[in-house]
């Protein structure tokens, strides 16, 4: 009996090792070198590097994954396909056909991977895939699929969960979310701020949000949505601690939320040279580089615009000879040609926008 509880004690520590155990195999693959991808959103992070053994891959740790999908890829990164990893990590998984997901073979107490294989092969019903664990990641990707109106839009996707990261979905939500948010700086704030507020504790996705809106308003599509970045940029990059951002960055970040406050839709543009004693109805004021070709078609196109519009003069501006200090930063200059329109007042009317686009804010009037 002693001997017994010698082995069984010797053994239990052992189990209790491999909290995840995955085995992997494919009919008709040659690679004996697999990869392992996590997903952050629609980006993927490799997680591990598999060889196989006996024609098996092996996932195997002391620790469990944390829940998500997965995608794998050959060794040249060509997708092979996706993965759900839930709370049950010991499991076999086989692939007859990579073309057909139905032919995929599950083995072990791993419903929630039975369950999206089911669920990207439109085997049945979405909602019969549910599994009784409430908290499960198959029923939290099963909610999210459910059609809905832009009221209910985040309803049944939890933001105070961190495992919706490893959704692709979700940039996919925000994309459409942002896509039908109003054209309209202080409402689209308004709106990110209620989003951001559902994540709650969870400052992973919290980061992850305002990333996603910081990259998604750097250089908005409208012109008139610079206090989306600004208030981006008061209201979180500078009173939160974020990982991974350096000081340096923060204060890149402050200083064109102060330059981008200067070069808002009706406000005055900041001298350059001579600008101020110019006098005309409209002022183009174009900033180039002698070496970009474009700036050369732009102008052009500008030319004409002038010949039809005496009331329109064009000021050149090229950005390698002018004495102001800091030019690039101070008129927010990404790339060039940059053209900003301005009234007699020398109030800005329309910036960032091609030379063809000039003509009709002159025949606004």
């Amino acid at each position: 009996m002693r001997k017994i509880l010698f082995v069984i004690c010797l053994l239990f520590p052992v189990a209790l090792l491999a909290q995840t155990n995955i085995r992997i195999s494919f009919d008709n693959q040659e690679d004996n070198t697999i990869l392992l991808y996590k997903y952050r959103g629609s980006k993927t992070i490799i997680v591990d590097t598999l060889t196989a053994k006996n024609g098996v891959f092996q996932i195997k740790s002391t620790e469990k994954l944390p829940e998500g999908i997965y995608l794998l890829t050959s060794q040249n990164n060509f997708p092979l396909s996706e993965i759900l990893i839930g709370k049950k990590q010991r499991f076999k998984v086989r692939f007859h056909d990579l073309e057909d997901l139905n032919s995929v073979k599950v083995k072990g107490c791993a419903k929630e991977t039975k369950n999206y294989f089911k669920l990207m092969a439109n085997k049945q019903d979405i909602e019969s895939l549910k599994v009784k664990d409430k908290d499960a990641f198959i029923n939290l990707v099963i909610a999210s699929l459910k059609p809905c109106s832009m009221d209910d839009y985040w309803k049944d996707f939890p933001l105070d969960d961190a495992r919706i990261l490893t959704y692709p979905l979700i940039d996919n939500k925000l994309d459409t979310y942002s896509d039908n948010l109003y054209n309209d700086a202080e409402k689209i704030n308004s709106e990110i701020d209620k989003l951001i507020a559902k994540t709650g504790d969870c400052e992973e996705v919290r980061d992850y949000l305002i990333m996603y809106f910081y990259k998604k308003y750097y250089s908005p599509k409208y012109m008139n949505l610079d206090d989306v970045y600004i208030h981006l940029v008061d209201e979180y990059f500078l009173k939160l601690e974020m990982d991974g951002i350096p000081e340096s960055y923060l204060n890149m970040m402050a200083d064109r939320a102060n330059y981008l406050e200067n070069l808002k839709i009706g406000v005055k543009l900041p001298e350059i040279d001579t600008l101020y004693s110019v006098e005309a109805s409209y002022i183009t004021v174009f900033f180039y580089d002698k070496t970009c070709q474009k700036c050369s078609q732009e102008e052009r196109i500008l030319e004409d615009i002038r010949t039809n519009h005496p009331e329109m003069i064009i000021y050149p501006v090229e950005i390698n000879s002018t004495n102001v200090k800091n030019l690039l930063e101070v008129y927010d200059i990404q790339n060039t040609p940059m053209i900003y329109l301005l009234d007699h007042k020398k109030r800005i009317i329309a910036k960032r926008i091609k030379a063809g686009q000039v003509e009709p804010f002159l025949n606004m009037d």
